[in-house]
């Protein structure tokens, strides 16, 4: 089994926050007012504490519902290490895919979120590249 981790970005430096209001978001009244800014927040900030090793990819395809569907953006960090249970981004035999990581002793698999796909037991003559660990996804709900 050959795992090797891989991906070398350029620097992100640019950076912009937002308001972070203070409180939970109720999902029945709404009123929201300058009044409960309780700090300003940067997205880069929240997901990219690694800027230079923070990239992102779109994933398409069904394996990982229901969590991750067609057209989320993932947000994987190459500095993390992937440990069991991780989700992460890898090639497998040349192929690009996101999955969940299972270890025990020697034994590696990479796992789909959707039941209806079988494991992939991670063998002897087996390439696999880890680019990073997913540590967030964005989804555009307007579609």
């Amino acid at each position: 089994m050959n795992i090797t981790h891989v991906f070398k970005l350029k620097n992100i430096d640019e950076e912009n926050s937002l308001p972070l209001y203070s409180g939970d978001l109720s999902c029945g009244l709404f009123g929201i007012s300058e009044d409960f800014v309780e700090a300003h927040l940067s997205l880069d900030e929240k997901f990219m504490k690694n800027k230079e090793s923070t990239f992102f990819v779109r994933a398409s395809g069904d394996s990982m519902l229901p969590e991750i569907k067609t057209g989320d953006i993932l947000i994987v960090d190459r500095s993390y290490k992937a440990l069991d249970q991780s989700l992460i981004a890898v090639f497998y035999n040349g192929n690009p895919l996101c999955k969940k990581l299972y270890q025990r002793g020697e034994e590696c698999r990479l796992q789909s979120l959707n039941k209806d796909y079988p494991d992939i037991l991670i063998g002897e003559d087996d390439d696999l590249q880890i680019f990073g660990v997913i540590i967030g996804v964005a989804r555009d709900f307007r579609k």
